[in-house]
């Protein structure tokens, strides 16, 4: 009873002490981990439950809404703990197939660890990304499949394109995977997301094919392009050092399994979970390498198949270690364990506001004392986040806006509309850049600048300041 409890206990405390972390980090950051589209997935969740049309938000990602929508409603620290649930969701789900396939205790604890030690992970865990619920999508899909609940694996996956866009490749290599394995009856089920998505946007926008129709990526993308081998050198970002350690190994030990066929139809899941890891990151470096469908680079893309990824190395890490005494056992499980508190202690948490951030602070508070009812124009999330006031709510005296780079527009704002320009979104999202600006020298009054007191740089490479204007009196002849 004493083993048996010990075990137990084994197992599942690198789980709880992963979700003290998060939870205590969650509670002591001092702002959004992610400034932009973290507070903007947190405001159109938020806005869903008044404006309905927002479940079906693709760039919120329709899923992600509906499942975090009650939690945003009681504040943004609890979005941040939907993500929270969604990770605990993840470990369990990878727990329940290392159980299947008797994957040796150790494993259970490492798991949530090599989570929390990826650093782009955790940032999307903490700062309310959408990467998370995909994950455990796809962990949930290859645990289906493993116990061999093909009708249940394929309604999982069918949920995919709605958690993601990138589930549209899940759905494709499903169908291949349904194939293979000869489960043709469970096929159709595949569709069934894109029914009952369907039949909603019917309803509420009057558009059956919405999904394909209303997709929010342009053909070319605003922030350019990148090198090829970008996800390659940045390996550290979303992979992490641990990670890398026991890819090797975890490959060898796969290998194995699949050659002496101890698992069934291991090799095709294998390939399935691996693959879209892998596809994933594969399709974002084109689209980064030719700017192609809004890629920005960013490097938190390559998490999305992640936990399975782990799930794969760790079970085939199993397959070679099972087989040595135990000396090598205690050697590596020191080594690894030293590698956890080094990449812990490394990760930026708590979080505290950059050089840049003090001065969106800052005028934020500014705009909240000296401007309580004007009509602001702004785009950096932060401010609204600052001014408690939900990016996607209507009405709203906020308004996160394009100009297009056109100075006209300017001309249809009441005088003394208040326009705050940051130097990261106000060149390229917020539509004034330099040019613009200098055209509107006469139409704006400069009221404001908050300077950065410290280094710091934006990808703009615009001088780190954030102006707030004042629409001028118009000029009659």
């Amino acid at each position: 009873m004493i083993k048996t409890t010990a075990s137990v206990a084994f197992k599942y405390a690198s789980l709880i002490g992963a979700l003290v972390y998060l939870i205590a980090m969650n509670l002591l950051n001092q702002l959004p981990l992610d400034v932009g589209d973290g507070i903007v997935h947190y405001s159109i969740a938020k806005a869903s439950w008044s404006q309905p049309t927002f479940f079906l938000d693709h760039w919120g990602k329709p899923l992600f809404t509906l499942l975090s929508s009650g939690f945003a409603q009681i504040s943004f620290k609890w979005h941040i703990g939907f993500n929270i649930l969604v990770f605990a969701l993840t470990c369990l789900a990878a727990f329940r197939l290392f159980k299947h396939l008797s994957v040796a205790k150790a494993y259970y604890f490492f798991f949530p660890l090599l989570l929390i030690c990826i650093p782009d992970y955790v940032n999307c865990l903490l700062a309310g990304m959408t990467e998370t619920l995909f994950g455990l999508l796809l962990v949930t899909a290859v645990l289906l499949a493993f116990l061999q609940r093909w009708t249940l694996f394929a309604l999982v996956v069918s949920l995919a394109p709605f958690a993601r866009s990138e589930g549209m490749l899940v759905v494709i290599a499903a169908l291949f995977l349904l194939a293979i394995v000869w489960q043709w009856k469970s096929i159709p089920f595949l569709l069934t997301g894109f029914l009952i998505y369907g039949i909603i946007g019917w309803g509420l926008i009057g558009s059956f094919w919405w999904y394909f129709e209303n997709n929010p990526y342009p053909e070319d993308s605003i922030y350019g392009n990148g090198p090829w081998f970008h996800y390659l050198d940045t390996w550290k970002n979303h992979f992490g050092l641990i990670s890398m350690c026991l890819l090797p190994i975890g490959l060898f030990g796969s290998l194995v399994a699949f050659k002496r066929k101890m698992i069934p139809n291991f090799g095709w899941i294998f390939f399935f979970g691996m693959g879209i890891w892998l596809g994933i990151i594969v399709i974002h470096s084109i689209f980064w390498a030719y700017g192609m469908r809004g890629s920005a680079g960013l490097t938190r893309i390559a998490t999305l198949g992640l936990p399975v990824a782990m799930v794969f190395i760790l079970i085939g890490c199993h397959f070679v270690t099972k087989e040595l005494n135990t000396i090598p056992h205690l050697v590596g499980g020191i080594f690894i364990s030293a590698l956890f508190v080094k990449e812990i202690r490394e990760l930026p948490y708590p979080l505290h506001a950059n050089a840049f951030e003090e001065i969106l602070l800052q005028s934020a508070d500014y705009i909240g004392e000296k401007y309580p009812d004007k009509t602001i124009y702004y785009y950096h999330p932060l401010i609204a986040w600052r001014l408690n006031i939900g990016i996607k709510d209507n009405p709203s005296r906020l308004n996160q806006s394009c100009f297009n780079n056109n100075p006209e527009m300017i001309d249809q704002l009441p005088v003394g509309t208040i326009v705050v320009r940051d130097p990261q979104f106000g060149p390229v999202e917020h539509g004034l850049n330099q040019e613009t600006m200098e055209a509107l020298e006469n139409k704006l009054i400069r009221v404001k600048t908050f300077k950065a007191t410290k280094p710091y740089e934006v990808y703009t490479g615009e001088t780190v300041e954030v102006v707030i204007y004042r629409i001028a009196p118009r000029i009659t002849k």
